[in-house]
């Protein structure tokens, strides 16, 4: 006879509601007829060992949280800052639940490794305001960086230039990562293009990889923008739709700034007057997109914000120039699977988890911190795996770890 999990029913109730999962999603997925997911939840049944095994699995929760007398406190749900259009659902669908409440325990367990180790408070966490100049925050933004827009202008490529921005970043103890790409953890672009998690020590950003890299490079700053006025957050910069009493003013605010982190007006207005104003103005800007690395809707931005063009104009460059990309990114794909070879995947889990953070897990596991299991885990690699992962993260092996 099977052992019984003697679980809590409310807790594993609790379980699927935050993972945002009906009852027909995790009979589906953990194999089990939907009346007894139920029965689970209202104690009329307990499921096997093995069952229970499953639904930690689905669920995203240690096995040892359904045993529990009651549902733990769970991290707080980020504010939501996103513009959605009309028909598309409010609730952050299950992966951006999961991505959000992973990344919050990497940053309730980074912060209090930083803090043991002597680490100083971040200052420029929440040293702004909604009320300061756009232009004048920008111009401290990008002093800050360290990133002159000549070196951006010398990447040959725009992946070459968001690796440029994205180091910048990391330089000043922002952790950036790259996730939603994968099938199991996609989210959709007009879902959320990127997360703010603010905090003095362990500021976290996620950008979605399924983005084009100029956007992210946009949303990069946009998200720092956000660190800056200490205000956390989902953000998807969709231009159309409703959003959240609140929301607007800060949107707004951190569009403008990050359109001037990344496109300095003064920059961008030397090289818009030197453009043949007789050429059509689609090809001006696509000029400007490749010269700053900055993609063509941005380019559009800051004709709105300095009145060259008017906001109907704008909508709709900025969706011929989002249509423009779909189809660019569908021929992408086609050749992918054409082609062979590709990112390696431990390159693509230390993008995943972000260099910044995966060399200070590697690191603490160095320093004996970290248990070899719990690097394992925070990495999502297995234990084996840990050295020729360190590699990939820019990190060498010695004989007592690594160096």
């Amino acid at each position: 006879m099977a052992v019984k999990a003697s679980i809590t029913p409310e807790v594993i109730k609790w379980a699927r509601e935050s993972a945002g999962l009906s009852t027909e999603d995790v009979a589906k997925k953990i194999g089990r007829p939907v009346d007894d997911i139920n029965a689970w939840e209202s104690g009329d049944r307990k499921p096997t060992i093995p069952q229970a095994r499953n639904a930690s699995r689905v669920y995203k929760r240690p096995l040892a949280v359904f045993f529990l007398p009651h549902p733990p406190k769970d991290f707080s749900t980020l504010r939501d800052f996103r513009k959605l259009p009309s028909d598309y659902p409010r609730e952050y669908s299950t992966n951006l639940r999961f991505l959000i409440r992973q990344t919050q325990e990497r940053q309730d367990w980074l912060r209090e490794y930083l803090i043991e180790e002597g680490f100083t408070p971040l200052e420029y966490v929440g040293s702004a305001s909604t009320t300061v100049a756009p232009i004048a925050l920008a111009s401290t933004i990008r002093k800050t960086l360290n990133l002159s827009i000549n070196e951006i202008r010398k990447c040959h490529t725009r992946s070459e230039a968001l690796r440029l921005w994205i180091d910048a970043s990391e330089a000043l103890g922002i952790y950036v990562f790259q996730s939603g790409n994968m099938q199991y953890e996609k989210i959709e672009i007009k879902e959320a293009r990127g997360f703010a998690l603010a905090d003095e020590y362990a500021p976290f950003i996620f950008l979605n990889a399924q983005d084009a890299k100029v956007a992210q490079i946009f949303s990069l700053a946009h998200e720092i923008t956000h660190l800056w006025v200490n205000e956390s957050g989902v953000s998807n910069l969709y231009d159309r739709g409703r959003s959240l009493a609140g929301a607007s003013e800060i949107e707004v605010f951190c569009n403008l700034v990050a359109a001037e982190v990344i496109l300095p007006q003064k920059d961008f207005s030397e090289l818009w007057s030197s453009l043949d104003n007789t050429e059509p103005l689609e090809d001006r800007i696509e000029s400007c997109s490749r010269r700053f690395k900055v993609s063509k809707t941005v380019v559009a931005r800051k004709l709105l914000n300095l009145k060259n063009i008017d906001r109907r104009r704008y909508l709709q460059l900025a969706e011929q120039f989002y249509k423009e990309w779909l189809e660019h990114r569908d021929r992408q794909k086609k050749k992918s699977v054409k082609s062979e070879g590709g990112p390696h995947p431990y390159l693509m889990r230390v993008i995943n988890n972000g260099r910044h953070f995966s060399r200070v897990v590697l690191g603490a596991y160095q320093s004996g911190r970290l248990s070899g299991r719990d690097t394992s885990n925070i990495l999502g690699v297995k234990l084996n795996a840990i050295p020729k992962y360190s590699k990939y993260a820019g990190m060498k092996l010695s004989k007592g770890g690594i160096g």
